[in-house]
């Protein structure tokens, strides 16, 4: 049960960095709204 809302974070926090993206915010932003890594945001290819 817990693992299964870490994993719906986990996704929430991703689905709003896209989102974060899309309104043109720096990855080092979205980094810093999420609490995702760098090397996250570059494995959903949301930053190069």
């Amino acid at each position: 049960r817990q693992e299964g809302r870490q994993e719906g974070a986990a996704e929430k926090a991703q689905a709003i960095a896209r989102q974060l993206r899309n309104m043109g915010m720096t990855p080092e932003q979205i980094e810093q709204a999420t609490g995702l890594s760098g090397a996250e945001l570059k494995k959903l290819s949301i930053c190069a």
